[in-house]
């Protein structure tokens, strides 16, 4: 199975200074899915940049960078002519966040293929036009990651509570528009989850990748 996962990457450039932050969470999130999984998955970490690469962060998992199309005020407006392949390639598709353009994009794009979609939602309000349409209503299963629920109370799709305690401020939030900056960190020191948290997430995630895939087969036979 390929899954492409998109989101989160970008605020990395911009955190101040610049870390791999989110790289680094999604990184062992993956790596917990990919042994979940024993054998035949792969995730990859999507993002747009200034040019194209392709490089292996641990066995199973592989960030690939995306030439981005035009030029853009911040990181998160972002998107590439190259995202219907990459998602057309993929099994699956997992939204790790909803304020990125690539992010809207990778859901409409999915859609029109027929790809199932997860969108993880962290209680963060995205562009305004993607609120106003409820996109994330286009989504086959929400992931939160405490028992705050989604961010829209008449959600009507399946939610699903994957616990993951880390504070989505220390991996980098959008300021308002077009400042190309992230919000201002906590002050604590960030507190990653631990080994078994994620082995606990990365199990329940290749559940959920799973029956929705499954029933994806059953749809299209």
């Amino acid at each position: 199975m390929r899954i492409a996962w998109f989101g989160l990457l970008d605020s990395d450039e911009v955190t101040s200074p610049p870390r791999a932050r989110a790289e680094r969470h999604l990184l062992q999130l993956g790596q917990q899915v990919v042994a979940a999984a024993g054998v035949g998955a792969t995730i990859e970490l999507i993002s747009c940049g200034a040019s194209a690469s392709t490089r292996t962060l641990a066995p199973g998992v592989e960030r690939v960078v995306l030439v981005a199309a035009g030029r853009t005020h911040t990181v998160w407006d972002r998107v590439s002519w190259a995202l219907p392949e990459v998602i057309d390639r993929a099994d699956l598709v997992h939204l790790h966040e909803g304020f990125s353009r690539s992010c809207e994009l990778a859901l409409l794009v999915a859609k029109q293929l027929r790809k199932p979609v997860c969108v993880t939602e962290w209680g963060i309000e995205g562009y305004w036009l993607s609120t106003e349409l409820r996109l994330s209503e286009l989504a086959d299963v929400i992931i939160c990651h405490d028992r705050a629920g989604p961010l829209t109370p008449t959600c009507t799709k399946p939610v699903e509570t994957i616990a993951c305690d880390i504070d989505i401020r220390q991996l980098g939030v959008p300021a308002p528009w077009p400042a190309n900056a992230c919000l201002a960190e906590t002050n604590d020191e960030i507190a990653w989850p631990t080994v078994g948290q994620y082995r606990a997430a990365g199990s329940q995630l290749w559940g959920v990748y799973g029956r929705l895939t499954a029933g994806a087969r059953r749809a299209a036979a």
